[in-house]
């Protein structure tokens, strides 16, 4: 089993206990969203940077950044809660607030 595979199957959420439901609308769940996508995806599963959503949210969350951006923005909150602002800059290279 590869690295990402074994991330994949490991994923969870530092915003949300429940991964059987969107954490947007509250359909039932589709997809495993990371939070922080491309580059940073892999950082997003090992931290937890990720979230339940319906296939219409992943969607829309891929598609509009400001959409998007909040989500962001929430996620680095609760990250610099649990680690600190320096890691979370470490980690991804960005500060979206």
């Amino acid at each position: 089993m590869s690295k990402i595979t074994r991330l994949e199957r490991m994923r969870f959420s530092i915003l949300t206990k429940d991964l059987s439901k969107c954490f947007l609308c509250g359909k039932p769940k589709n997809d495993i969203h990371e939070i922080y996508e491309g580059a940073r995806r892999i950082p997003s599963m090992k931290y937890g940077c990720c979230i339940p959503v319906c296939r219409s949210c992943h969607n829309h969350l891929h598609n509009d950044y400001n959409f998007a951006l909040p989500y962001k923005q929430l996620c680095q909150k609760k990250f610099e809660e649990l680690y600190s602002k320096e890691k979370f800059i470490e980690v991804f290279k960005r500060n979206y607030l």
